[in-house]
């Protein structure tokens, strides 16, 4: 399993600070599956080969359930049940199921285990499929925002393994409730935070590299005002957006970055408010539905 020092080179962001390079050395990125470089090299053939596809998923009974059960998810809103993986593949697409599949992978590799954990596949789940139904909105790849989505914290498990004391857990309690930049709170307190981490996990997976710019960066609202809007601009506030939207559904996920980023995501997407209170409402009814 890389480290981080073994993957910091080429991630476009602030470099990590040398008087802390010992000390990360232990991190480790967990690395792409097989399974998903097995996928990934399948997909690029011209045509790609349903056999070899359907192989591969099978190769781990764990990953063709999982499949199918977010196949027949509320938000994907199909009208009949899809009971096999070609008729996933057929029915849904490749690249919807080469995401699902990308799920389904980071959550066998990341410990996620504990109670104050018990919310971070149910946000970032959430967080995903709802930044891949807005993107198009907003002028965005729904499979770029989704993406996004899914990657944006997955900085944090490794930080609450590698950083028991002082307790990772702690800090991110206080990082939600802070007036500081939340990364500020972490870097005062481990000397690195979750979106250099998650920056470079996205790097190692062979991620589009504006994925991996915007999740370096999804907390420095102030990046947001730098220059003209582009697609790591876009995909920052719209992350921001749909966190707040989250945050409005039954109290989850509850921090103070809306008050830090809001107006500029806003401003960003070319969104009113009477626009977000819409999307808020009909993403509500989808989490709803999940339940």
């Amino acid at each position: 399993m890389p480290s981080i020092l073994d993957t910091e080179r080429g991630v476009d962001a602030r470099p990590l600070r040398p008087d802390i390079r010992d000390l990360l050395k232990d991190i480790s990125i967990p690395p792409r599956p097989s399974s998903l470089v097995d996928l990934k090299l399948e997909l690029e053939r011209d045509e790609p080969r349903m056999a070899q596809l359907v192989a591969i998923v099978n190769s781990d009974v764990a990953m063709s359930a999982a499949l199918l059960k977010l196949a027949n998810s509320p938000w994907l809103g199909m009208s009949r049940r899809i009971a096999t993986v070609p008729e996933a593949f057929q029915i849904l697409g490749y690249k919807r199921c080469e995401h699902i599949l990308t799920e389904i992978a980071l959550r066998k590799v990341l410990p996620t285990n504990g109670p104050a954990l018990f919310r971070f596949w149910d946000v970032s789940s959430k967080r995903s499929q709802a930044m891949g139904l807005l993107a198009r909105r907003v002028g965005l790849d729904a499979d770029t925002a989704q993406t996004m989505g899914l990657f944006a914290d997955v900085g944090i498990p490794l930080l609450a393994l590698r950083f028991a004391q002082p307790s990772y857990i702690d800090t991110l309690d206080e990082a939600n409730r802070s007036e500081q930049p939340f990364t500020n709170v972490e870097q005062d307190r481990h000397g690195t935070d979750h979106t250099v981490i998650g920056a470079l996990l996205a790097r190692s997976w062979g991620l589009d590299p504006d994925v991996a710019s915007a999740v370096r960066l999804h907390h420095d609202y102030e990046y947001l005002d730098e220059k003209q809007p582009g697609r790591v601009h876009e995909l920052i506030a719209l992350c921001l957006v749909v966190e707040h939207i989250i945050q409005r559904f039954q109290g989850l996920n509850a921090h103070a970055e809306w008050s830090k980023g809001g107006q500029q995501s806003l401003k960003t997407l070319s969104v009113s408010q009477a626009d977000l209170d819409n999307w808020a409402d009909e993403l509500h009814e989808r989490f709803a539905a999940e339940h």
